[in-house]
């Protein structure tokens, strides 16, 4: 494994990734040709089904592998750390230490209760879990958090993998819809306060939504266009420019 010497600006750095997908007729190419994150920087990724947002986090979060990639540079443990270049052992490695993901669905261990959930997400990456009231406090399920997850709303269950994810003060938050079982002006608020709270820390935030109102909460808007080039796959390409509805 490659490492760089740190570089404060930088929390992620791609060029010229390429992942395809899909098999058949209707294979798609999804390109990446320049992507960059400053530390507490968050940007939102919006897109049609299947145009590839769901695979930005899995290339990024290091579940699949790109078929191609020029840079991928990622700064953690106050290095820069070449994943292109990294074996299976430095991935895992990476993942454990540097990447957070927040599912739709929450991820939560359903014999544990919301706090407990909170409390392992701190130990498995490696950090005290001494701000879990804290943070259970601002995210507004201080009243639940001794409850399991069964028998809690769904939002205060995603709230729940919110504040995990917070606890744990990663370099890179991965969040895939992360408020979608809360309603839009709810959705708003937490969303700021994650944001908030997240960038305190200096953690980075790449998310996706469907939801153009929750996307302008971020820093930066980038969108996934499909390019089609009459032959070969449709190719889906992340718009390296701020999206226009930033407004």
């Amino acid at each position: 494994m490659n490492v760089a010497p740190p570089e404060d600006t930088i929390r992620l750095r791609i060029r010229g990734m390429e992942k395809l997908r899909g098999v058949g007729v209707a294979p798609v190419l999804i390109q990446i040709p320049r992507l960059d994150l400053a530390p507490g920087e968050f940007v939102a990724i919006i897109g049609d089904n299947g145009s590839g947002k769901s695979t930005l986090l899995d290339l990024i979060g290091l579940i699949l592998s790109p078929d191609r990639v020029e840079e991928f540079k990622l700064s953690c443990d106050k290095a820069l750390v070449d994943i292109a270049g990294a074996d299976d052992l430095a991935r895992s490695r990476l993942r454990r230490r540097c990447l957070a993901y927040v599912l739709q669905t929450g991820g939560l261990l359903e014999f544990l209760t919301l706090r407990e959930n909170i409390q392992l997400g701190a130990r498995l990456a490696g950090k005290p879990a001494e701000h879990v009231d804290v943070i259970t406090e601002e995210l507004g399920i201080s009243s639940v958090r001794n409850k399991r997850p069964g028998r809690v709303s769904g939002g205060q269950r995603q709230l729940a993998a919110l504040a995990r994810t917070l606890v744990q003060s990663p370099p890179l938050i991965l969040a895939d819809e992360p408020t979608a079982s809360l309603h839009t002006h709810n959705a708003t608020q937490v969303l700021v306060r994650f944001r908030d709270l997240a960038r305190g820390a200096r953690s980075s935030i790449l998310m996706v939504t469907h939801d153009l109102s929750l996307a302008k909460t971020a820093d930066r808007v980038l969108a996934f266009q499909p390019v089609d080039v009459g032959t070969g796959p449709l190719r889906s390409v992340l718009q390296t420019q701020p999206s226009a509805i930033r407004g």
